[in-house]
């Protein structure tokens, strides 16, 4: 069950975040539990990499040269249901998380004052929701599950 478990992890999650101590930190977590994770540093990295369609995106708002919406945009017209974007800032502005949710990001999550863990609990329910992403996410029924989504549930 454990090595299968493993196997089912090895979906594509790309990181994009102009802070490199946060962006490395989530790498670390993520390879820790058994995910394939590429953190990237600047925007240009991102887009010469975003034909390979990873599975997830966690995506900053704060870039060095635009911000996060813009390359949403970009990732959505490139991958389109292909790529799940997580958006992931310190801003508390609620028109920025609207703005990602409406322009096609799954999840917002504060960077501030959420631990860790919980973005392999969102990461998990994405999994469960395309079925292992074998089909494109239904956003409505994905936003309406409260179901609590950790590595026990999964299993």
């Amino acid at each position: 069950n454990y090595k299968l478990s493993i196997m089912s992890n090895k979906i594509k999650i790309f990181i994009l975040d102009g802070n490199r101590y946060f962006g490395k930190l989530i790498e670390d977590k993520l390879i820790a539990e058994h995910r394939e994770v590429r953190y990237f540093q600047t925007e240009m990295e991102l887009i010469r990499r975003i034909d390979e369609k990873p599975e997830i995106l966690i995506l900053d708002h704060r870039l060095e040269h635009c911000t996060g919406l813009e390359i949403l945009e970009v990732v959505k017209r490139r991958c389109g249901s292909a790529t799940n974007v997580i958006y992931l800032s310190a801003q508390e502005y609620l028109n920025i998380t609207l703005k990602a949710l409406r322009n096609g990001a799954v999840e917002y999550i504060e960077k501030g004052i959420t631990p860790l863990k919980y973005l392999n609990s969102v990461i998990l329910k994405i999994e469960m929701h395309t079925e292992k992403f074998t089909k494109p996410l239904n956003i409505d029924i994905y936003r309406s599950d409260s179901r609590n989504y950790d590595e026990v549930n999964y299993n």
